[in-house]
């Protein structure tokens, strides 16, 4: 069997990798990882299938990809550092919306599917047996993953030896198996192309256009023309999450963006979003993202890119 390194060689063809590895990164066994670059094209790009699972993160600022499934394209909006996660043996058929970039710039992991399976067999879950095989993720937004992979490249740039490949992939596998981040769950309540119902839909468009103001249940159920205990049955079914759920998630996301695109303070940015106050604001995003928003905006500076990559 091929290594991670030599399955890319081979079978990557559209993009080209800027980073070749250094020092001892040059013997990486446990982890591949790389920055990837893709020029513009109008054509759709069928990725290749890799025998182990992979992880691809958007390194430009936003940037939409479609993919083709069921029939029809499926468009999904990234930004830098959310990406999807790619079983091993799985094809893609996508298309790419450069507007007005240069450049498409992915950060490119891939993982042995032998990794996966020796923590499965070392680490179960609740007392049974854990599955070492993970399901296609089209929206991957975990901070945790992102921050880790950001200082692989780092650490990868210096030279780290094997030992350190070696723990970075087991952890990583321990995450994505022992349980899914609220990025792989949330990924599929904010499916819209699902959803049916008109009245779901308006609202869904009410709350992305009104964040920074109070959206309690009753304002909802008003927008949808029907009771708040209807409405919150009708939207918890079809969006599988309750509507505070979907709101709180919607102004999380929203500030993580300012934060990373904007240099407005952090009370600024609460208010945006709807809260009332930064103290508040910052406990609400440590419990979704596990760091405080300073902490976030603070690790932004430990991976940059070359001014010549565009997003």
């Amino acid at each position: 069997m091929n290594s991670p390194a030599n399955d890319v060689i081979t079978r990557w063809a559209y993009g080209s990798y800027k980073d070749p590895p250094t020092g001892d990164s040059e013997a990486w066994r446990s982890l591949y990882v790389r920055i990837l670059e893709v020029a513009p094209s109008a054509d759709p790009v069928e990725l290749p299938s890799f025998s182990d699972p992979a992880i691809s993160l958007v390194l430009n600022r936003s940037f939409q990809i479609d993919a083709f499934s069921e029939g029809r394209w499926r468009g999904t909006k990234y930004t830098r550092g959310t990406g999807k996660l790619t079983p091993a043996r799985q094809t893609r058929l996508i298309r790419h919306h450069f507007e007005n970039q240069k450049n498409l710039a992915l950060l490119h992991l891939i993982l042995p599917q032998n990794t996966f399976d020796l923590v499965a067999a070392e680490v179960p879950k609740a007392g049974t047996a854990l599955r070492s095989s993970l399901r296609d993720v089209s929206f991957l937004d975990d901070p945790l993953i992102t921050n880790l992979l950001f200082s692989a490249v780092a650490t990868l740039r210096d030279g780290a030896p094997e030992f350190y490949a070696q723990a970075v992939a087991q952890w990583l596998a321990a995450h994505l198996l022992l349980g899914p981040s609220a990025g792989f769950e949330w990924s599929r309540s904010l499916a819209h192309e699902r959803i049916s119902d008109h009245r779901i839909m308006r609202v869904l468009g009410y709350v992305e256009a009104h964040l920074s103001e109070r959206l309690d249940l009753r304002i909802l159920a008003k927008e949808a023309g029907i009771s708040p205990f209807h409405f919150a049955a009708l939207f918890t079914k079809a969006m599988g999450a309750t509507p505070h759920r979907h709101v709180q998630h919607l102004r999380m996301q929203a500030a993580k963006a300012m934060l990373r695109d904007t240099d407005k303070s952090i009370l600024d940015i609460a208010l945006s979003c709807g809260f009332g106050s930064s103290s508040h604001f910052a406990a609400a995003y440590r419990r979704q993202f596990l760091q405080s928003p300073t902490e976030f905006r603070s690790s932004l500076h430990g991976f940059r890119l070359e001014p010549h990559i565009n997003g």
